[in-house]
């Protein structure tokens, strides 16, 4: 299994810095890498040429920038099957959403869909976009994409096991 982390957008609603703001004392995206190492041989960041993650350690893919989903499939013909796809602003994301997406899944592509609404995270096994799945979870996977957003991650901190 390969995984890629969507880390190359813009950042216009918090900053263009958003995959490298601290949450518990990493930057956001990494909380997303250490979770994705218990499921993937290799893991990806999917930016473009302007990101702040230009210079990671983590292998890097460039795309774009035409938009969330366009840059998935971009990024997912580079990688190969199967692989899971987050995005960077989704730091807590509980291992038994991975399990369940990876175990409940029998279409070609499956996404992640939370008590809101779809969160980004989905489970590709091939380009096939007209064999698709909504695996639902029942608690709301926390996106940050607003001030407000960030905040309430980071009161989540002292709650959280870093092992």
């Amino acid at each position: 299994m390969k995984a890629i982390i969507m880390a190359g957008g813009k950042g216009s609603r918090i900053s263009p810095y958003k995959p490298i703001l601290e949450i518990c004392g990493f930057p956001m995206y990494y909380w997303v890498y250490r979770s994705l190492r218990e499921f993937a041989e290799e893991i990806y960041l999917a930016i473009t040429p302007w990101s702040s993650l230009i210079f990671s350690d983590i292998p890097k893919i460039i795309t774009y920038g035409n938009g969330y989903e366009n840059d998935v499939i971009e990024a997912v013909k580079q990688v190969g099957f199967p692989v899971i796809v987050t995005p960077s602003d989704t730091p807590l994301i509980p291992k038994h959403v991975f399990m369940k997406l990876i175990n409940d899944c029998r279409a070609q592509i499956c996404s992640i869909k939370d008590v809101k609404d779809y969160v980004g995270i989905s489970l590709w096994k091939s380009l096939k976009l007209n064999e698709y799945q909504d695996i639902l979870v029942e608690e709301e996977i926390l996106n940050v994409n607003t001030p407000e957003d960030y905040r309430k991650v980071k009161n989540i901190c002292g709650n959280i096991d870093e092992n």
